[in-house]
C-alpha cells in the first residue's frame, strides 16, 4: 500500500474526529512527497486529550438587527440570533480537533495585537505579502530559507511583519499536497502599498519607478528570484492569519519549532507584545455573544466529528407559544 493510500486511511480518521475538516480541501488532500518527511501540515497528528472538543455550552448573540441581510458561509441570519457552540480546544498544533479553533485562532488574536500596536506606533497599514522562493532554493534548510525570504521581504521595503511558514501547496493536476516552500507575511511596507494599488500605468513602467512598491519588486526578482506579491486589502487582520495558520506547516520532531516569526520593526527585540482580549465576537455583526441557556425544543448537535455538526447557526428567539429559546446565564459572559 503506498503512502497516499495510506494518508486516506487516516484522513478519514481525522474527519471521524472532526467534521469541520471536510470544509476546506486542503485539509483533506494527502501529501505526495517522499523527501521531507519531518514536515507536515498542522492538524495531522493524533488526539491530544480525552478532552479535547468536548462540549461545555453556547453563546449567543441576540443583536437581531443587525443580522439583517447577512449570510455566514452561505447562511442567512436575517430576523435570528445567531448560536455557537463552545467546546474545549487544546494549543497542540498537530491536533485534528483542535488546530483550527484552537491553536490557530489564539496565535491569530496575539498577532492581532503586536500587529496592531505597530499601527499605532506609524508603521503604516498591515498587508498580506506572499513570498516564493526559485525552485533551486526549495530544499535549502527551513532556518536558511527564512532568513533568505526575510532578506527578500527587507530589500522589498517591507519594514517588519510576522512571517508563517506554509510547506506544501495543491498540485494543479493531481488532488495532492507537494513541496513548494513559502511564506505568507503579515506586515508593514514603506510608504504603503495604496500608490502601487492605485496605479494604472502598465506593468512594464514598474521598474522605472524609484519608491513605488512594485518597482522595488520588480528589480528584486530580477537579482535574487524570490517572487514577493502583496494580496488585495484585507478585511481584518484576524481573518487573514486565522486561515494562513490554519493551513501552515510544522517541522516533526523539533520541540520548539516556531511557525510563526517576527521580523523588523515588530520583531521581539523593538516592543513587547500587547495583550488581547480573548473574546470571540458575533461573526453575522462583530457584537458580544453571551454564554446562555437552551431552553427550546431544538436539537443542537454537540459532536464535531458528527455529519451534521455546524459550530455555528441561526436560530428564532422565541418559540411559538413566546417564550425565549435562549437565556442569558447569569453573571457569565463570553470572554
Amino acid at each position: 500500500m503506498n503512502s497516499i493510500e495510506a494518508q486516506k486511511r487516516s484522513i478519514a480518521e481525522r474527519v471521524a474526529l472532526n467534521h469541520q475538516l471536510l470544509k476546506n480541501k486542503y485539509w483533506t488532500l494527502p501529501v505526495r512527497d517522499t523527501v521531507h518527511l519531518n514536515f507536515q501540515p498542522i492538524g495531522r497528528g493524533q488526539r491530544s486529550s480525552y478532552l479535547c472538543g468536548q462540549w461545555v455550552g453556547i453563546s449567543v448573540c441576540k443583536n437581531i438587527e443587525g443580522h439583517k441581510d447577512v449570510f455566514v458561509d452561505g447562511v442567512d441570519f436575517t430576523g435570528k440570533v445567531a448560536v455557537r457552540n463552545n467546546h474545549l480546544w487544546c494549543n497542540a498544533r498537530p491536533c485534528p480537533i483542535c488546530f483550527i479553533r484552537g491553536y490557530s485562532t489564539r496565535r491569530a488574536r496575539s498577532m492581532v495585537g503586536r500587529l496592531d500596536e505597530g499601527v499605532k506606533l506609524g508603521f503604516g497599514a498591515v498587508e498580506h505579502v506572499v513570498v516564493s522562493p526559485p525552485v533551486c532554493d526549495r530544499d535549502l534548510p527551513e532556518p536558511v530559507l527564512r532568513q533568505k525570504c526575510a532578506d527578500a521581504l527587507a530589500d522589498r521595503g517591507c519594514t517588519g511583519h510576522a512571517a508563517i511558514f506554509h510547506g506544501y501547496r495543491p498540485d494543479k493536476v493531481d488532488p495532492v499536497l507537494v513541496w513548494s516552500p513559502h511564506y505568507h507575511a503579515l506586515g508593514y511596507v514603506e510608504g504603503g502599498f495604496d500608490r502601487c494599488r492605485e496605479c494604472s500605468h502598465d506593468r512594464g513602467d514598474c521598474e522605472k519607478c524609484a519608491t513605488g512598491f512594485k518597482g522595488r519588486e520588480v528589480r528584486g526578482f530580477k537579482k535574487d528570484g524570490y517572487l514577493v506579491t502583496i494580496k488585495g486589502k484585507r478585511r481584518t487582520v484576524f481573518g487573514t492569519g486565522f486561515y494562513q495558520l490554519h493551513h501552515s506547516t510544522i517541522r516533526l520532531g523539533v520541540k520548539r519549532f516556531h511557525v510563526v516569526t517576527w521580523w523588523g520593526n515588530v520583531s521581539y527585540r523593538k516592543f513587547k507584545s500587547v495583550k488581547v482580549k480573548a473574546d470571540s465576537p458575533c461573526p453575522a455583526c462583530e457584537g458580544e455573544m453571551t454564554k446562555s441557556i437552551h431552553m427550546g425544543c431544538r436539537y443542537i448537535v454537540k459532536d464535531v466529528g458528527s455529519p451534521d455538526y455546524v459550530s455555528l447557526f441561526p436560530d428564532f428567539e422565541f418559540d411559538v407559544s413566546g417564550l425565549p429559546n435562549y437565556v442569558d446565564r447569569v453573571g457569565d459572559r463570553y470572554g
